[in-house]
């Protein structure tokens, strides 16, 4: 049987508790919300919400690569702390590529 439009609203809510959802806006000009559509378009995503988070993603796994302990290959004047955690505070390259 389908849903009436009172029981599609409801599950629609407990959706959105449940993944603690909130609205977030942005204020673009003219040619910002162009440029966002085009490149959604031409990456074939069917929303622009997508496209960004997409790009938003890329962006934190990048700076998660580059921004990782090296040590014993780093230039940092520390030696590696007695419990085997960067003493800069910088993630391990094993424990990025886990996430």
């Amino acid at each position: 049987m389908a849903m009436t439009p009172t029981e599609r609203k409801r599950r629609q809510r407990e959706r959105n508790r449940f993944l603690d959802m909130k609205l977030f806006t942005m204020e673009l000009a003219a040619n910002e919300r162009a440029a966002i559509e085009e490149a959604a378009r031409l990456r074939e995503f069917d929303d622009q919400t997508e496209y960004i988070l997409a790009l938003v993603y890329k962006d934190r796994d990048m700076s998660r690569k580059e921004n990782v302990c090296s040590y014993p290959d780093c230039n940092c004047p520390f030696d590696m702390g007695p419990d085997g955690k960067c003493l800069r505070g910088k993630p391990r390259e094993y424990e990025v590529e886990s996430d």
